[in-house]
């Protein structure tokens, strides 16, 4: 049985069964490979400019989720996903630049909710007058 994790197998093994309940399932290869030409077309148009990404990403999540293109979008993304995750978690380094800018954007954050009390910055009126209040 597949665990609920967020990491995929390369290939199924029956070494490890005590770590199963981290990872989610097994990476379809052949899917990837099968598209790896559709794939390519999309990321070159994206890199030319001949598609917008958020184009891109408005019609492969509105469309069926039996398109091919998408199919192999997600499994490629869960390739990706899991190379990270695993990066991640071996390198003490990364997690630290990591942690680090976080910390900074939620600082950040934070600055700004307090310079923008009352309202959160946002004016609610287009009179001068109200303005001033």
């Amino acid at each position: 049985m597949a665990g609920t994790g967020a990491l995929y197998c390369s290939t199924r093994s029956t070494q490890n069964q005590h770590l199963e309940p981290l990872f989610g399932g097994i990476i379809n290869w052949s899917l990837i490979e099968t598209h790896r030409q559709d794939l390519m077309q999309a990321i070159l148009s994206i890199q030319a400019g001949t598609v917008l990404l958020s184009m891109l990403l408005h019609k492969l999540g509105t469309y069926s989720q039996k398109n091919r293109l998408y199919q192999a979008s997600r499994e490629l993304g869960r390739v990706v996903r899991t190379v990270f995750l695993l990066h991640y978690s071996s390198e003490v380094s990364l997690r630290h630049q990591i942690t680090a800018t976080t910390n900074k954007i939620e600082a950040c954050n934070g600055f700004c909710q307090w310079l923008f009390f009352g309202g959160h910055g946002v004016i609610a009126h287009n009179d001068p007058v109200e303005q001033e209040k």
